[in-house]
């Protein structure tokens, strides 16, 4: 049987509370529906879902940078960015555009690492920061509700850096989970990320 970790139940609630709006912006999605994306396309039926990258290489909806986004002031109701802020070298900027083009009271989700293997991508991409929970809060200040979830604890932290972890997951998530849930260790500051879902 398939395990259902608790940070992926609050991915897929809040994800179909961003499905709800017409319109969605991925921001950094690169091509619409690629990689995690692409199992809940149908979630997103008849709905306007739009990608924005920097490289038009990805082949987003939209060509543009985060850091200058392209869109009207409040035009926006919700933004998804998953990934992407640790690649950016000013996401405090990228937040706030994300702040100025939403309509009152649109929604934004995002991920974002925090003890995680670097991971930047040649000459494509950079990877300047990883989060704490007080960053994340501090970055999203301008919102009027803001709601963290950690991806984890210390043992699911820790296994992103054993060799192969890729291939390996099916094994050592389960277990770094137990382990997580058994010693207690969300409660303490290490985990591998965090989701925040905030409202303006």
């Amino acid at each position: 049987m398939l395990m259902i970790y608790d940070w992926e139940r609050f991915f897929e609630a809040k994800l179909r509370e961003i499905a709800k709006e017409d319109r969605i912006i991925d921001v950094g999605g690169g091509c619409p529906f690629q990689k995690r994306m692409a199992r809940y396309k149908q979630l997103f039926k008849n709905k306007k879902y739009e990608t924005l990258d920097i490289s038009p290489t990805y082949n987003p909806t939209i060509v543009g940078d985060a850091h200058n986004l392209p869109l009207p002031n409040e035009s926006i109701p919700a933004i998804l960015s998953f990934s992407t802020l640790e690649h950016l070298q000013d996401p405090g900027r990228a937040v706030n555009e994300m702040h100025r083009v939403l309509r009152k009271g649109g929604k934004v989700f995002i991920y974002v690492p925090f003890i995680y293997p670097y991971h930047a991508l040649g000459d494509v991409f950079g990877d300047y920061f990883r989060f704490t929970e007080e960053g994340l809060r501090c970055l999203f200040r301008k919102f009027s509700t803001v709601e963290i979830k950690k991806q984890g604890g210390y043992f699911h932290a820790l296994s992103f850096f054993s060799p192969g972890q890729q291939y390996t997951r099916f094994f050592w998530e389960p277990i770094a989970y137990a382990l997580d849930k058994i010693f207690k260790t969300e409660k303490r500051s290490t985990t591998a990320g965090y989701y925040l879902y905030a409202v303006k």
